[in-house]
């Protein structure tokens, strides 16, 4: 009774070992794959962290590339609005008028009237020739401006009045030309000569490199 009880005792575990140890061992190999790929999982989780850390990171740069290149064309933008104005207002408005205001006065038209025929005479470029004055002058208190030499080489040429405001012209007969010094070519010589001095002082590359940095910060 004893040996057939052991027998069947044998029979059991020798099943129970050929059944559950190819279980054990599928067990532990899931196990292991499940713990090899769980690595494979975190290792590729990292990688791909780190990849889109990088790429949120040029992209931001890109960003604040794109932000500080439109920051810094608008701030010339601006800033050559404000040119722009402040040589409009000044150059093309109150300019012109003091311009006006200067080479009006008949006392600085018989200065350049002076001063033009002294350099004829001096040249020897014409003997006969005519002043022309503003068209609001008035010709008697201009002559009392000019020199006696003047005022002898015009009495065949009395002087005339011309479409301008100031300053004046005096025009070569005998040549057929005509010297201008009005106050349009005077405030266009000033434009382009003080305008250089004008933006230099005013508008120096410094100030636009500091205005860009008060703008970013």
């Amino acid at each position: 009774m004893d040996k057939g009880q052991d027998k069947i005792s044998r029979i059991c575990n020798e099943l129970r070992y050929q059944t559950l140890e190819p279980a054990k061992l599928e067990a532990e190999k899931i196990i292991a794959e499940a713990l090899e790929r769980s690595e494979q999982i975190i290792a590729e989780a990292k990688t791909n962290a780190k990849n889109i850390v990088e790429e949120s990171r040029i992209l931001i740069e890109r960003e604040r590339n794109v932000f500080n290149s439109s920051l810094a064309q608008a701030s010339e933008q601006i800033l050559e609005s404000l040119r722009q104005k402040i040589e409009q207002e000044f150059f093309n408005s109150n300019l012109q008028e003091l311009i006006v205001d200067a080479t009006s006065a008949p006392k600085v038209i018989g200065r350049l009237i002076n001063a033009i025929v002294e350099n004829i005479k001096n040249e020897g470029l014409s003997k006969d020739f005519t002043a022309v004055i503003p068209r609001t002058s008035s010709a008697e208190e201009i002559a009392r401006c000019l020199g006696e030499d003047v005022l002898a080489k015009l009495r065949n040429n009395p002087l005339l009045l011309g479409n301008f405001e100031g300053g004046a012209q005096v025009k070569l007969l005998d040549k057929k030309l005509t010297l201008v010094l009005t106050d349009k070519e005077l405030i266009e010589f000033l434009k382009l000569y003080v305008r250089k001095d004008f933006r230099k002082f005013i508008f120096a590359p410094e100030m636009s490199s500091d205005m860009l940095d008060a703008c970013r910060n």
